[in-house]
This record gives C-alpha cells, sequence and structure tokens, in this order.
C-alpha cells in the first residue's frame, strides 16, 4: 500500500506528468481541486499536499485553508508558480504553505522535492503504552461491538494530541466498516476500508502494542471478499473473517 499525495493542480498538459511521476516513485496521486475531492482525498491520510498557485479556476487559499484544518495529521503543502512572483511567494506561505518553489523545479526536481518536504512521522510515540480508553474500544472491537468501539476510540482519538490519532482514527474507521458488514451494506464497508487502512499502513508493523501488520492483513482479505461478492451483495459473509486485533500492554 504507496504512501498518496494531494495534487492542487488541474492542468490538463502538467497533472499527467505530475502523475506518472509520482507513480514511478511508488507513490499514489490523488488530484483534487474542489472541496469535496480534497476532503476524499485527506482521508487517505497523504503525506504531502503539491498546490499550482497559479491556477485561476479554483481558490487555492481556501483549499489550503482545508488542509490545514484536516484532522489528517500536519500535512506539508508545496506551492509551486512563477519563480519570479514574490508577492505570490509571500501570499502562498501565509495561507499555508510550507514551501514554494518554482514550476521547473517540479518538472526537473520532483523526487528530491518529495523527499524533502512529505510528512516524516516521528514514530516514538508508538513505543508509549496504549491509553486506557484506546485498550477499552479495543475489547469492544474484538467482541464484534462495533458501534460501541467506534464511540470509544473516537473519544480516545479526540483526546490524543500526537499524530499518533490517525492510526486511532484508522482502526476506528476498519471497526465501521466491519459494522456495514453486519448491516450488509457493501459500500459503507468499501468506502471505511479504503480510509482506515491507509492511516493504519502508516504506523505498521506495531505501535503501542497493537500487532497493526495482522490487522491489515485481515482487512484486505476482507476487502478482497467483497470485491468478490459485488457491490449487490445482499448475504452472508464469512464471520471468520472479521479481525481480532492483537494487542500487549
Amino acid at each position: 500500500m504507496s504512501e498518496s499525495i494531494v495534487l492542487i493542480v488541474d492542468d490538463l498538459m502538467f497533472l499527467p506528468k505530475l502523475e506518472s511521476g509520482l507513480r514511478r516513485l511508488g507513490y499514489t496521486p490523488l488530484a483534487a481541486t474542489d472541496d469535496t475531492q480534497l476532503t476524499r482525498a485527506l482521508f487517505m491520510s497523504p503525506v504531502l499536499v503539491i498546490v499550482d498557485l497559479f491556477s485561476r479556476s479554483f481558490d487555492w487559499v481556501h483549499l489550503l485553508s482545508l488542509v490545514k484544518k484536516s484532522k489528517a495529521g500536519p500535512v506539508p503543502v508545496l506551492g509551486f508558480g512563477p519563480h519570479v512572483d514574490l508577492a505570490l511567494r509571500e501570499k502562498a506561505l501565509e495561507a499555508g504553505c510550507d514551501a514554494v518553489v518554482g514550476r521547473g523545479a517540479v518538472s526537473t526536481n520532483l523526487s528530491h522535492l518529495v523527499e524533502k518536504h512529505k510528512w516524516a512521522l516521528d514514530l516514538s510515540r508508538c513505543q508509549a503504552a496504549p491509553p486506557a480508553k484506546l485498550i477499552e474500544g479495543l475489547e469492544l472491537f474484538n467482541r464484534g461491538d462495533y458501534y460501541e468501539a467506534h464511540e470509544v476510540i473516537e473519544a480516545a482519538w479526540n483526546e490524543e494530541t500526537d499524530p499518533v490519532r490517525i492510526m486511532f482514527q484508522g482502526v476506528l474507521q476498519i471497526g465501521v466498516a466491519c459494522y456495514h458488514l453486519q448491516n450488509k451494506n457493501w459500500r459503507g464497508a468499501m468506502k471505511l476500508l479504503e480510509r482506515g487502512m491507509p492511516k493504519v499502513q502508516r504506523f505498521a508493523p506495531s505501535c503501542m502494542g497493537l500487532n497493526l501488520s495482522k490487522l491489515l492483513h485481515d482487512a484486505e482479505a476482507i476487502q478482497q471478499e467483497l470485491v468478490r461478492l459485488g457491490a449487490e451483495w445482499q448475504g452472508e459473509f464469512d464471520q471468520t473473517l472479521l479481525p481480532k486485533i492483537e494487542y500487549s500492554v
């Protein structure tokens, strides 16, 4: 599962080049030029946002405000535009860009820029013990009480201030996917798996004593089974596929 990078870019000549360049580097590009697309992309826990500051077809100042308000974590923003436009550069930095470069640099130096500016997690918090509320939520999850687990893990997520809260949210969303399975909601289950798995992946193989590699393996098995069953599925689901989260305190 590759890391994702959001592209707030609408240039129909330049965007495909950026997308193919990022794919060659092993990233998943997510194009987003409106509120709905950006909100959906931020659910994928991206490691970087790249924005075209020269575009006139979308309000990038507004979109950057959504990035900075997002609970996806402190996602860095790299802006690009005319190299000599100092006023635009200052406006971009004030709006939330962490760095601004010329368009040519993005074309010729994409690999270096991504590695320099992408969000690298400090996993030191993963060495800590899980908070009591998270453990309570995990026990509910493992009993199949997914609705109750959602309420408790969400409370733990709201209380946590470190980026490790993203892992909490990923676990929560996989649990909600299982809740949708119980209610034969194929689309809801697929959507929540797609949102939750990348967040958990960021902290794999383990964090706070949680065996995240196993959770991801189990979630991928559910996803594959849902694909096999198809969107019109309304029958039974193999309950042995529902995950149990292994953890140690």
